[in-house]
């Protein structure tokens, strides 16, 4: 019988910590999606960011925002990850974003709010964005 228990604590404990470890997994990997994602914008990669981490859904939406984006001759300067927050339960994560950036000929510096919605999509095992660019104005 105290084998029994034995074994039976020794599973619970192992699958508890499996469980922790797959999450952590997860947060991990969203900070650095979310991270790589928003340092391909700051760096005029904004196609490519697309590509990438943006759902299949709204590409094609994002991309015609990017192609605005470059013939309206705007510039990121900067950006700051004000929050973020990663729901593995859920496999949802929200980021609030600044983003400082100009648009020729105007050399004035503005700054815009940038809301993102993620998700985790297990068939791709990978962090996609829902939520489309912000209006840069």
């Amino acid at each position: 019988m105290t084998v029994w228990i034995k074994r039976v604590l020794l599973l619970t404990v192992c699958l508890t910590m499996t469980a922790c470890v797959s999450e952590m997994g997860l947060r991990e990997e969203f900070e650095k999606s979310m991270r790589a994602y928003n340092r391909m914008l700051r760096w005029q990669e904004v196609e490519n960011a697309g590509m990438t981490y943006v759902d299949k859904e709204q590409r094609d939406e994002f991309m015609r925002n990017a192609e605005s984006l470059r013939r309206r001759g705007v510039t990121l300067t900067d950006f700051r990850i004000l929050t973020f927050e990663c729901l593995p339960d859920k496999k949802t994560g929200d980021v609030v974003a600044e983003f400082d950036y100009f648009i020729l000929p105007s050399n004035r510096i503005k700054t815009v709010t940038y809301r993102q919605e993620w998700v985790y999509r297990d068939l791709l095992k990978s962090w996609k964005l829902k939520s489309g660019l912000p209006p840069f104005e």
